[in-house]
C-alpha cells in the first residue's frame, strides 16, 4: 500500500448466524480508499454495504455476527500500517472516532435525547484529545462554523429535538469531524433530507474532504447522490461486489444488469414515463437462484416506456373536462405559540396559510416543497385529522369543513391516507391479515369474517404479496413490502381519493419505483384519485398532472408538472429543481475530469 492509499479491504468475508443457518452477509468484497477521494458504495437494502462499513469499524455485534475472513488494511497516523480485522478491542477503541469517524443515516436515533447538542461533540474531544472543557466548547463551536450551523452559540446549547432534519445532520457530521478523521464513512446521511438540504449536505462533505485530504466511504443507494459525490463506485449486489469503476465508467458503460437497473429505477426528468423500469427489466434469477441477465440498454428500456406529449394532453383533457372531486378554498391552518405561567397565545405558525386549490376524479395532484413547508398538514387538515382554522374543503360537493360523528366517519371511508413509515403505521402486535381486516370491520364491510378474509387475501395479491403471509407480523417484512401492506390497507374500505404522504421517500430507488407503478396501477383499475406528496421533485413530476408547490403554509405556484418543472416561475421553485440530482453524463465528464487533473 503506497503512503496515499487511506484503506484496501481485501476479500472481506461477515457472516451472521440466524436461526435458518449462516447468512454471509459481505462475499469476498474488495475495494481501497485514497487520500481526498470519495468511494460510493451502492445497492439496495440488504446489499451488504453498511456490514462492509460496520465490519471496518468492527462494530460487528458478535454475536451473531463475526468477521471470518480478509483483510482490513489500514495507514493510522500514528502506528503505521495495521490490519484492523487483526486490531484487539482495546486498540480498536484508539481508532473509532479518532481516525475513522462514521455518520449514520438516521440524526435523530444517532443524537442523545438527553444531551445538548454541543455537549455530545464535547465529549468525543475530552475523550480522544484529552481537551479540558472549556477547549473542548471552543474547538465546539469552530465546528459548529465549519459545518455551516446557524447560531453555533445557540445550537451549541440547544438539544437535538429543537434542530430541523439537515441541522442535527450538520451536528453529526461535526461529531463525526472532531478529531479530524483520515476517513469518514458515510451511511445514507441524506436519504430522509429534503433536496435542497441533501445539496447542501454534499456540498459540505466535498468541501470537508477537500480541506481536510481525507478519504470519504460513502453509502447510499440512490445513483443519482453518487454521481454528484463519488470518484469512484463500488456497487453491491446480495453481499458482493458485481460491479466497481470510475464515477465516469459506471454511469456511461454500466456493464453488470443491476447497475444498469439502478440507473434506470431513477424517476427521469426530461421526459414522461408510463412506468419506471425496475431491476427485473435487466435481470432475473433461474430456480437454482442464478443471475440471468435480460439483455437489453437502460435506453431501449426508456424508450419502450415514454409517454409522448400527445398521450399527455389527450389525459388532461379527458381529467379537466369533469367537476372537481375536492374543492379546497381559502383554508388556514394555525398553531398557537404560548409563553408564560398561564400559557397565554402570543403568535401563531401559519402551518397553512390561505391555500385553494382543486382535485379532479381520477387526477393525480402532486404536492411538494421543503420540510416545513405546510405540505403534510395540508395533506391531515383535508382528512380533519387536524382541525382547520378557516377556509373550506368540499367533497364530492359537500361541505366537510364542520362535519363530526358517522358523518366525518363516511368520509374517512371514502378518503384515506397512506404516511411515510410503514413501520410506525402498523401495530407490531397483530398480523397484517388482522392489520388489512380492521378497517372492513370498524365501517361494516362485507356480510362475515370469511368474507373479509377472503378479500384481504385478494388485496394482498393484487398488491403482488403472497397470500399465504396473511398470519406474518410487520417486522418480518421489508420497508418496501410493509408499505404494499399499507396500501392494501388503505384500499380495504374501497375508497375513492387517497392522499399518499411521503409514501416513498424512505425506500431504496428500486423498491420506491416498484412502489410508484404500483400505486400507478391501482389508480387506473379502481379509479382512484390522488394527493402525492413528497419533498423529491423528480417523483411528483413522474406521479403528478398538476404539481402545487409550497413553501412557508402558502403556495409558491402551480400548474402542470412538466410545465412547472421546464419553465418555474419563482425562484423557490427554480431552487427545488437545481437541487435534484441529476447524474448527468455531461456534469460527470467534466466532474471528473476535473478532479484527474488536480
Amino acid at each position: 500500500m503506497s503512503e496515499n492509499m487511506l484503506t484496501h479491504i481485501e476479500n472481506l468475508e461477515t457472516v451472521f448466524t440466524t436461526d435458518e443457518g449462516t447468512v454471509k452477509a459481505v462475499d469476498d468484497v474488495s475495494f481501497s480508499l485514497e487520500k481526498g477521494r470519495t468511494v460510493g458504495v451502492v445497492g439496495e437494502s440488504g446489499s451488504g454495504k453498511s456490514v462492509t462499513s460496520l465490519s471496518l469499524m468492527r462494530l460487528i455485534p458478535n454475536p451473531p455476527g463475526q468477521i471470518v475472513g480478509g483483510k482490513l488494511k489500514y495507514h493510522s497516523r500514528t502506528k503505521g500500517l495495521v490490519d484492523l480485522a487483526e486490531v484487539p478491542e482495546k486498540e480498536m477503541r484508539e481508532f473509532r472516532g479518532n481516525e475513522i469517524a462514521m455518520i449514520f443515516q438516521e440524526p435523530m436515533t444517532s443524537l442523545n435525547p438527553v444531551f445538548t447538542c454541543g455537549d455530545q461533540v464535547m465529549e468525543a474531544l475530552i475523550l480522544h484529545r484529552q481537551m479540558s472543557k472549556a477547549d473542548a466548547r471552543a474547538r465546539t463551536l469552530e465546528l459548529f462554523q465549519e459545518v455551516e450551523l446557524p447560531r453555533p452559540e445557540a445550537i451549541i446549547d440547544s438539544y437535538p429535538h429543537q434542530l430541523s432534519g439537515g441541522q442535527k445532520q450538520r451536528v453529526m457530521i461535526a461529531m463525526a469531524m472532531s478529531c479530524n478523521p483520515r476517513i469518514l464513512i458515510a451511511d445514507e446521511p441524506t436519504t430522509a433530507l429534503d433536496v435542497t438540504v441533501q445539496a447542501t449536505i454534499l456540498d459540505l462533505m466535498r468541501k470537508l474532504r477537500d480541506t481536510h485530504d481525507m478519504g470519504i466511504i460513502f453509502i447510499t443507494h440512490d445513483l443519482g447522490v453518487i454521481a454528484e459525490i463519488a470518484d469512484h463506485v463500488v456497487v453491491m449486489y446480495k453481499g458482493k461486489v458485481v460491479e466497481q469503476g470510475s464515477v465516469w465508467e459506471i454511469f456511461s458503460k454500466p456493464q453488470h444488469p443491476y447497475t444498469k437497473g439502478l440507473l434506470a429505477c431513477r424517476p427521469p426528468l426530461d421526459h414522461r414515463l408510463k412506468l419506471l423500469p425496475t431491476i427485473s427489466d435487466f435481470m432475473d434469477e433461474n430456480e437454482a437462484g442464478e443471475m440471468v441477465e435480460i439483455k437489453r440498454s437502460v435506453d431501449e428500456a426508456i424508450n419502450e416506456l415514454i409517454v409522448t406529449a400527445e398521450e399527455t394532453d389527450k389525459r388532461h383533457e379527458s381529467l379537466y373536462a369533469q367537476e372537481p372531486i375536492l374543492t379546497v378554498e381559502n383554508l388556514k391552518t394555525y398553531f398557537p405559540i404560548r409563553e408564560g405561567l398561564f400559557s397565554k397565545v402570543v403568535d401563531h405558525v401559519r402551518a397553512v396559510d390561505d391555500v385553494s386549490f382543486d382535485v379532479f376524479p381520477g387526477e393525480t395532484l402532486g404536492l411538494v416543497g421543503e420540510s416545513g413547508c405546510g405540505k403534510t398538514t395540508l395533506g391531515r387538515t383535508i382528512l380533519r385529522l387536524i382541525e382547520p382554522t378557516a377556509g373550506k374543503i368540499i367533497f364530492d360537493g359537500r361541505d366537510i369543513t364542520h362535519i363530526s360523528g358517522e358523518d366525518l366517519r363516511a368520509i374517512h371511508r371514502r378518503i384515506q391516507i397512506i404516511f411515510q413509515d410503514p413501520y410506525s403505521s402498523l401495530n407490531p402486535r397483530i398480523t397484517i391479515g388482522s392489520a388489512i381486516m380492521e378497517p372492513m370491520q370498524v365501517h361494516g364491510l362485507h356480510a362475515d369474517e370469511t368474507e373479509r378474509r377472503q378479500k384481504v387475501q385478494e388485496l394482498l395479491e393484487r398488491v403482488n404479496l403472497d397470500p399465504g403471509h396473511y398470519n406474518r407480523y410487520p417486522h418480518e417484512f421489508s420497508g418496501g413490502q410493509r408499505q404494499r401492506i399499507c396500501i392494501a390497507r388503505a384500499l380495504a374500505v374501497q375508497p375513492e381519493f387517497i392522499i399518499c404522504d411521503e409514501s416513498v421517500s424512505a425506500l431504496d430507488v428500486s423498491v420506491q419505483a416498484q412502489v410508484l407503478n404500483l400505486l400507478n396501477e391501482l389508480r387506473d383499475d379502481f379509479g382512484l384519485t390522488y394527493i402525492f406528496i413528497s419533498h423529491d421533485l423528480s417523483v411528483v413530476k413522474f406521479m403528478s398532472d398538476r404539481m402545487v408547490v409550497m413553501n412557508d403554509g402558502k403556495i409558491e405556484e402551480m400548474g402542470k408538472a412538466d410545465e412547472v418543472y421546464q419553465n418555474p416561475q419563482t425562484e423557490y421553485t427554480k431552487r427545488l429543481i437545481a437541487a435534484i440530482p441529476r447524474g448527468d453524463l455531461k456534469d460527470i465528464e467534466a466532474s471528473y475530469k476535473a478532479r484527474i487533473i488536480n
